[in-house]
């Protein structure tokens, strides 16, 4: 592991992601106190992180999360307390199952009250907040440096590349922020390089959680998992690249090929297709029973582990023993963002909402 230490004018970290020919550039530079470095962050902000952390606050969604990938997990010495902050106890947060044992018990702090963050004191305070003016007055008015992380960015992009990169910097872990790129960019392009397009198959991803609780109705465009495995998906993008609703009318004429339902809201779903069995009977995945479940994708931001494994399950469902076993595949997964992890994928999906990947009977 590299130590934070005082660097010459400019220090330029590079990690190249080989699988797709990639090079992401970071930049420190030099700073007028022998106590801190700058590190740009991901609201393009140059944040003065201390030589020595020793202990960290995350405040709001995927903050904890995207540490809990580092070995600065176990600086983290607070929690966020907020109204709507973290809940360890809510297991269909994977970094909340896998972290439970390691972080239960330690302080809350509302960072809505600054006097809790100045008491409580933090070397570096993680923070998914997005207006870069928020950001700023927030640092100014607890005198604490604080790191913008993104909760939106998807694996795979430059975005969230440049983001583990920059965490990398500021922890002190660079050769662990490679092997994360690395080992991600790898793992995604194998099943996009490996998989085929099927004329004529589509695909509907629905029960998205995202501000509320996801419905037969609530998808997403941007689902990953099927520009991974190379399946159209039947709805477009959306502007902020997020779950939106549908209607049944628009839905039945698109007449999906297979249907993904996220975990979340596997209940719920189930539930409004048997009521509407009649109008959905002429949707060719209900009558030819190719619906199928996922692991949990929106929950207080970006499950960002599940949607890894949900590649593999999708590409595994369209391309039926091509990419192996898909416990065995999630375990490898769960293995490259927790080293040594007792976590095993069985224990995951056993514990969240849904019970993990597999078929759905309707």
């Amino acid at each position: 592991m590299m130590n934070n230490k005082i660097v010459p004018v400019v220090v330029v970290v590079v990690t190249v992601l080989a699988s797709v020919g990639i090079v992401y550039v970071i930049q420190q530079e030099e700073v007028p106190t022998p106590n801190t470095f700058g590190v740009w962050d991901a609201r393009d902000r140059i944040v003065q992180v201390p030589n020595e952390i020793d202990s960290i606050l995350a405040i709001g969604p995927c903050s904890l999360q995207i540490v809990s990938f580092f070995d600065a997990v176990n600086k983290v010495k607070f929690l966020d307390g907020s109204s709507n902050g973290e809940k360890l106890s809510d297991f269909n947060r994977t970094h909340s199952f896998i972290l439970k044992d390691l972080l239960d018990g330690l302080p809350m702090v509302d960072w809505n009250d600054a006097e809790q963050v100045v008491m409580a004191a933090p070397d570096l305070i993680i923070s998914s907040m997005v207006s870069k003016s928020d950001l700023d007055a927030f640092q100014k008015r607890v005198g604490i440096p604080v790191f913008a992380i993104n909760a939106d960015v998807e694996f795979g992009s430059r975005e969230m590349g440049l983001q583990i990169g920059s965490l990398g910097i500021a922890f002190g872990e660079v050769e662990r922020a490679n092997e994360l790129n690395n080992g991600i960019l790898d793992k995604l392009n194998y099943i996009r390089n490996k998989s085929e397009v099927i004329d004529g198959l589509t695909a509907y991803a629905c029960g998205m959680m995202y501000y509320g609780a996801g419905n037969f109705l609530k998808t997403s465009g941007d689902y990953y998992p099927f520009y991974y495995a190379k399946v159209e998906n039947v709805y477009p993008p959306a502007v902020n690249g997020q779950p939106y609703n549908t209607d049944l009318e628009t839905l039945i004429s698109k007449n999906p090929s297979m249907i993904f339902i996220d975990g979340s809201s596997l209940a719920s779903v189930k539930a409004y297709i048997a009521s509407n069995k009649g109008l959905l009977s002429s949707v060719d995945a209900i009558s030819e029973g190719k619906v199928y479940k996922t692991m949990i994708y929106k929950n207080w931001g970006t499950n960002w582990v599940n949607q890894i494994i949900n590649v593999y399950f999708v590409a595994d469902v369209l391309h039926p023993g091509e990419f192996g076993n898909i416990e065995d595949n999630a375990n490898e997964i769960i293995q490259l963002f927790y080293p040594g992890t007792s976590v095993t994928y069985a224990m995951l999906a056993g514990a969240q909402t849904g019970g993990g990947c597999g078929t759905v009977a309707i």
